[in-house]
């Protein structure tokens, strides 16, 4: 949901308003004329805050460093709201040693940026004899990642896929 843009200046169409300083000292009701003239001996600026049908509050502030800050918060929230994206390792039942070491350091990066990881290892054509071989292959993968990541679920197979769920040791 967007925010209403906040009034200022000549903007604000109240002919009376309550106005508070930047310390949030708070002068009571006058008239818009004299609060515009109070803020701009200060060089400020006037925002209104909340609009009643009687009268208008408005607060006398620098209103570029508001804007400012609330941008610096808006980016602060957002980057703390952020999960990690789940990362996706695929090895074969006849992966060499090599690649296996490979696809290790792969998730060496990512335990390191805390990402989940799903590990899948798929069978093609004739290589669903196999799935003995390819449950014992995940099994030794999922061993040698054992110091960085823990097993969330048992190892699955889904028709002639294997996958495991696994999230970052803390």
């Amino acid at each position: 949901m967007k925010e209403k843009r906040k009034l200022i200046n000549d903007k604000i169409r109240a002919s009376r308003v309550q106005l508070i300083l930047e310390d949030w000292e708070n002068l009571w009701e006058m008239s818009i004329n004299d609060a515009k003239i109070r803020a701009k001996e200060k060089k400020l600026d006037l925002m209104e805050m909340s609009n009643n049908w009687k009268i208008s509050i408005v607060k006398m502030l620098d209103f570029w460093k508001y804007l400012y800050r609330q941008k610096k918060n808006e980016k602060k929230q957002k980057a703390s709201g952020k999960t990690p994206d789940m990362k996706t390792i695929r090895i074969t039942y006849k992966i060499s040693e090599h690649d296996l070491d490979v696809k290790f350091r792969h998730v060496e990066k990512f335990a390191k940026i805390g990402h989940p990881l799903k590990v899948t290892l798929m069978l093609r054509w004739r290589e669903n004899h196999y799935a003995n071989l390819a449950n014992e292959k995940m099994k030794s993968f999922i061993e040698k990642i054992s110091e960085l990541y823990t097993l969330e679920w048992t190892i699955n197979k889904s028709w002639n896929t294997f996958s495991a769920m696994l999230k970052v040791k803390k």
